[in-house]
This record gives structure tokens, sequence and C-alpha cells, in this order.
């Protein structure tokens, strides 16, 4: 029982991983999709989430890496 007290204690303190070159491109070109998804809702799809054809239009123009955080999990 120690012992996993210990091990999980220690998990607390772990930062973050850096992600390998593989997956942050996997990521960005997942981002890009998600994009070009958004661009084709209609405007019905849109209301039901609160996003505005403008919204929708503006975030579909962003290059692939400008990704918020919340995204790149």
């Amino acid at each position: 029982m120690t012992a996993s007290i210990h091990r999980t204690a220690s998990h607390a303190t772990c930062q973050p991983q850096r992600l390998s070159l593989l997956a942050s491109l996997h990521q960005f070109i997942a981002a890009a999709h998600q994009r070009r998804r958004l661009r084709a809702l209609d405007d019905h799809l849109l209301e039901d989430i609160g996003v505005t054809r403008a919204q929708a239009l503006e975030e579909s123009r962003q290059i692939m890496w400008n990704a918020p955080k919340y995204w790149l999990s």
C-alpha cells in the first residue's frame, strides 16, 4: 500500500510531456479538419451551438497551428 501511495504522489508532480513532431502534426491536421467541418455546418446547426456564420468563417480561416491549447489535448 505504501508503494501505491508513493507512486500516486510522484505522478501528481509530473509535468506534461512535450508531444513528438508526429503527434503535433496529427493534432494540427485534426484542428484544420475541425475548422473545415465548422465552416460546412448550416445556419441551423451553427445556431444550435451558439456560433454565428461570421464567427464560423473567421475561425475556419485560421492557420492550422493556431489552435487553442484545449483543442490540442
